[in-house]
């Protein structure tokens, strides 16, 4: 199906908070795959480690190693449900990041290769734009979408960074961009700033509903409640406005419809 990298210019403006928020907001069968070099933090956050131990992008490593077929059988073994009718997925980062150091360019050549595969669509953290993020994973995205706060710290941390990420990924991934928050600067400042992005969202400051996300909130009462938080509301949004963007893409490329019913996941124009 499709993959969906998120990315930030750093020092934290909210990029797992946010594909989590979407994530659970997906209209449809969904992944969210922990990839970020610096590790995973839903399980040890949202679910304050009080679930069943699983290797998650580690053991899907070492199973990609041994094709396709060892891979996606792994993928079932190693994610997590994020809802009851096991629609919504997590594929937890890694527990020790001095793993990172150990997962080659071909390690992650055969992971891209094995989300990419899967019919339903994934979201991917990977991590604050660096050298050591998974490039092979982004310039699989059908969309890398960037995560930061409309502040001057993260315009001049963020000028060079996505200066680099463009140089890296060519003319063939769009980006998008997702503001946390909405002062000082503009959806419209930043594109003055930083160039152009094929999709543009902004998501409130709502920092109960982000505590639930990032840190867990101490009642399931508390994360229903959540559903209808301004959080949630604008992750629908910038979700259905990501949809749009990807199927009308897909459809440009592969023309007119050949009358095929979607598979698992997917969205009919």
């Amino acid at each position: 199906m499709s993959v969906i990298a998120f990315t930030s210019p750093g020092d934290a403006p909210g990029a797992t908070t946010t594909a989590f928020a979407m994530a659970l907001t997906w209209p449809s069968w969904v992944l969210l795959a922990e990839c970020s070099p610096a590790g995973g933090q839903i399980l040890r956050g949202y679910f304050q480690c009080h679930t069943p131990p699983v290797g998650g992008l580690w053991e899907l490593a070492l199973a990609a190693v041994h094709g396709s077929d060892a891979a996606e059988a792994a993928v079932w073994e190693q994610t997590i449900a994020l809802d009851d009718e096991h629609q919504h997925l997590l594929l937890p980062g890694l527990v020790d990041p001095f793993q990172a150091t150990e997962l080659s360019a071909a390690t992650w050549d055969n992971l891209t290769a094995t989300l990419s595969a899967l019919p339903f669509s994934v979201l991917a953290d990977t991590g604050p734009i660096s050298p050591e993020q998974p490039f092979a994973l982004l310039r699989a995205a059908e969309l890398v979408v960037v995560v930061m706060r409309p502040t001057l710290a993260q315009v001049a941390a963020a000028r060079p960074r996505i200066a680099r990420l463009r140089q890296a990924l060519g003319p063939t991934v769009p980006l998008a961009l997702c503001l946390i928050g909405e002062r000082p600067y503009t959806v419209r400042d930043l594109r003055a700033e930083l160039g152009e992005f094929a999709v543009t969202a902004t998501m409130p400051i709502d920092e109960k509903a982000a505590d639930v996300l990032s840190q867990g909130g101490g009642s399931d009462r508390a994360r229903r409640r959540i559903e209808v938080s301004p959080l949630m509301r604008a992750a629908r949004t910038a979700t259905n406005h990501i949809l749009s963007f990807t199927t009308a893409q897909r459809g440009a490329l592969t023309g007119p419809s050949s009358g095929r019913a979607p598979g698992v996941g997917e969205r009919r124009p």
